[in-house]
């Protein structure tokens, strides 16, 4: 339909939706910050090597909005297609990230709070080396304007999966309004806090009104598999080009998944166990 009101003939769209890959970025800092010591908080250096070595290795930079496109027949993927994303919306996002972007000529989607009040990654004051500014209404339009796509990232940076459905509901469904009435325009996607994911979290994110939603380490190792539990790969301050090949490669997100699910059924039978033994002795 988006295509007949454009005035362009809807077309069969080309590209392999499953080779897209999804890396999670979150601070990108500046050389000797003492919060280096922080995994999550990559120098700038080493991110423009990693920006260097995807575009060497003919990676297109697209978002979830090309992916929404390529779906609806309007829009074709590159043969190497990756989506950088950042949590959070720190400020040295769009002081230290988004020149190098542009400057390689790749976009990425930033994930932010709707709470447009908060200055600050406050959910981490137990972590002294943290402490960092988040960006400004401004900045976030500049970076809308420049064409990367902003997602939400709940309400307050909650884990979702641990307060009352009704708060929930509020932090997903706000945080879509709050983002969408500074940019004037659609957000539909999201990332769930801390990767706090499940069915009753998907089925709210998917009510809200979002088509897509990120988990961090949860998920299909297939993209598009499940579209509201996407996989991401996280890239940590100890990740080197080495590491960023690896996260490109089918066999890795299977490998990850693997160790993702062996994990989860560790949990779910030592909760059983426990019950086991309540029940014993009751």
């Amino acid at each position: 339909m988006r295509a007949e009101l454009m005035g362009v003939e809807r077309k069969k769209t080309e590209g392999n939706p499953q080779a897209i890959r999804v890396l999670m970025y979150h601070s990108i800092i500046k050389e000797n910050h003492p919060a280096g010591r922080n995994p999550f908080r990559l120098p700038v250096g080493q991110f423009r090597a990693q920006l260097e070595w995807l575009d060497r290795r003919g990676f297109t930079a697209i978002t979830f909005d090309d992916y929404r496109l390529f779906r609806e027949g309007i829009l074709n993927l590159p043969k190497k297609p990756v989506i950088l994303t950042f949590d959070d919306g720190y400020q040295d996002v769009y002081e230290n990230a988004f020149p190098l972007l542009q400057e390689y000529g790749m976009r990425a989607v930033i994930f932010v709070l709707g709470d447009r009040r908060a200055n600050s990654n406050v959910w981490d004051v137990n972590d002294t080396t943290s402490d960092a500014p988040l960006m400004s209404d401004r900045e976030i339009i500049e970076m809308h304007q420049a064409h990367f796509e902003i997602g939400a990232h709940s309400h307050s940076h909650v884990r979702l999966t641990e307060i009352p459905k009704e708060a929930a509901w509020k932090e997903i469904s706000y945080s879509r309004m709050e983002i969408e009435g500074l940019l004037n325009k659609p957000v539909r996607s999201f990332a769930y806090p801390y990767g706090c994911v499940n069915e009753e979290t998907k089925r709210m994110v998917r009510d809200a009104g979002y088509t897509i939603g990120c988990s961090a380490f949860s998920g299909p190792p297939v993209f598009g598999a499940d579209e509201f539990e996407i996989r991401r790969s996280t890239i940590f301050n100890t990740t080197g080009t080495l590491g960023l090949g690896l996260r490109l490669l089918s066999p890795y997100q299977h490998y990850q998944w693997v160790r993702w699910r062996s994990s989860v059924l560790i949990r779910s039978n030592g909760r059983r166990a426990k019950i086991g033994v309540v029940e014993s002795n009751a």
